[in-house]
């Protein structure tokens, strides 16, 4: 569903990640009129093309609300927001860790904080883009359905918003044990998603209205 222009999509650079992200679900479920109206305009315009009509035979946001729920059979709590830091130095637990995800629900109760390193990258993962594997050590996390999480890039670079461009955006998914996610064939070594119609999102939580129906029309490459 990525809405963005393309960046290096294997270079790992913390600061695209940090700050505040909200689940698209927002977007989603609006209640604001111009949000509304941009998604009534993008299901029009999916209606009126017949290779992308049955996306909206029970209405666009229906369709995006089941591609991009937060929620998973291992946790049945909508994930609100993230914050993402950089790993704390003196942490000592995870000496490599890339970053630290702050995970929280949408009554903005802080459900878990977790220093992820990125264990490795799969070369086709979410929109058959590589995904990196992150995976956290914490031992709190033995039962947390955060334990290792698929992402791509954030898109555009976070940077691009200041210049003018969409806000960032990027894709993931989560679970326990990462063979929950991902398949591995025993011959080949390749990996594949077992669940690549699951779009969860998070879009950078900044700009305005008028920049979240901006994210809305280039999905569905509306002017």
């Amino acid at each position: 569903m990525t809405a963005s222009n393309t960046t290096d999509s294997t270079a790992f650079d913390i600061t695209d990640w940090l700050g505040e992200w909200e689940s698209f679900e927002h977007h989603i479920d609006s209640d604001d009129a111009a949000i509304q109206q941009t998604w009534e305009a993008a299901e029009q315009a999916v209606l009126a093309n017949p290779k992308t009509a049955p996306m909206a035979a029970r209405g666009i946001r229906t369709f995006w609300s089941m591609a991009c729920s937060t929620t998973s059979p291992e946790n049945i709590i909508h994930i609100g927001y993230w914050r993402v830091n950089e790993p704390a130095a003196e942490s000592g637990s995870t000496d490599d860790a890339a970053l630290a995800i702050e995970w929280f629900a949408e009554d903005d109760t802080s459900l878990d904080t977790y220093e992820y390193t990125i264990d490795h990258v799969i070369e086709h993962g979410l929109e058959g883009s590589p995904t990196f594997v992150f995976h956290t050590t914490d031992p709190a996390a033995e039962d947390s359905p955060f334990r290792w999480l698929l992402a791509i890039n954030p898109l555009p670079s976070r940077k691009a918003f200041a210049e003018g461009g969409l806000l960032s955006h990027l894709h993931f998914q989560y679970a326990n044990d990462l063979h929950t996610l991902v398949a591995t064939d025993e011959a080949t070594g390749t990996e594949t998603l077992r669940n690549p119609r699951w779009y969860a999102t998070m879009c950078a939580n900044e700009g305005t209205v008028e920049d979240r129906c901006a994210i809305i029309r280039a999905l569905h490459h509306l002017q």
